[in-house]
């Protein structure tokens, strides 16, 4: 009898299997590994049998979703090689799947001693706006520990196949984990938006502005803020999006028009208020 080879696979188990085992034996802080691998799975399709993989596939998948500009790339790259780690080190696979993963370069990066380091673009925000990011981090801060309780808490009670509470509490964690990386990058990129050598009759960032849709003869007031603040509900509107744009830098009495899809909109601008 032909004897099998210790490093072939020992298992005809479905991605989809071999994932719950994964979940389960992650560390509270790595959980959004899960999530990663999750993706892959339903990708490949999470009932193809482990032993099925190939490298080719593996590699497709990476030069689809693994980008030099995904602000979450290195951690994503980071739960992917520990997925194909747990698979070998299972026996699952006959080989570690992941070791040629590679995050791309950025487009014009050099790679020599010499290279140009890459500096973030400041992002200009209202005083306002900056200090309700520096909340919601804290709030969420504060919460962490109890999404990790709460995964430890369902992960206890058993079989993690049928155990929806503890999948619910994964997903959650993971979510508020991924906030928290999106919050501290903005805030790392975040400055308050400097207005003190500007024409105070000219709209910017933080002004309010009062105009009048002069075919509906509607008056309203906006708020120009920065994308990350944008909130039409409160009439808080970006400067970059269609009406901010053509609104900042603006004085009173101006007229200005808007392309939308139903047509050219004309405001005139009334008033431009300035907070302290």
């Amino acid at each position: 009898m032909t004897k099998q080879p210790a490093s072939a696979p020992t298992t005809n188990s479905t991605l989809r299997e071999a994932l719950r085992e994964f979940s389960a034996t992650l560390k509270p802080a790595d959980h959004d590994f899960a999530t990663y691998a999750e993706k892959f799975c339903n990708d490949v399709g999470p009932d193809k049998p482990v032993a099925d993989l190939t490298p080719a596939a593996v590699e497709q998948y990476g030069e689809r979703n693994l980008r030099a500009t995904d602000p979450n790339g290195q951690r994503r790259l980071e739960g992917l090689k520990a997925w194909f780690k747990f698979l070998k080190a299972r026996g699952y696979t006959a080989t570690n799947l992941g070791t040629p993963l590679r995050l791309p370069k950025p487009n014009g990066q050099r790679t020599t001693a010499n290279a140009v380091r890459v500096v973030e673009t400041p992002i200009e925000m209202t005083a306002d706006g900056i200090e309700a990011l520096r909340r919601e981090l804290a709030e969420l801060e504060q919460r962490l520990p109890d999404l990790v309780r709460a995964v430890e808490t369902a992960r206890s009670d058993g079989d993690l196949r049928e155990n929806a509470p503890y999948h619910a509490a994964r997903e959650a964690l993971a979510f508020a984990e991924n906030r928290r990386r999106q919050l501290e990058a903005a805030l790392r990129r975040a400055v308050v938006a400097d207005r003190s050598e500007l024409d105070v009759d000219v709209a910017s960032i933080g002004s309010g502005v009062t105009v009048t849709h002069l075919e509906r003869n509607i008056q309203v007031t906006y708020q120009l803020v920065g994308p990350r603040e944008a909130n039409p509900a409160e009439k808080r509107i970006s400067v970059e999006s269609p009406v901010g744009r053509v609104l900042l830098g603006r004085r009173v009495g101006d007229e200005v028009e808007v392309e939308a899809p139903q047509g050219i909109m004309r405001y005139r601008i009334d008033a431009i208020i300035h907070n302290p």
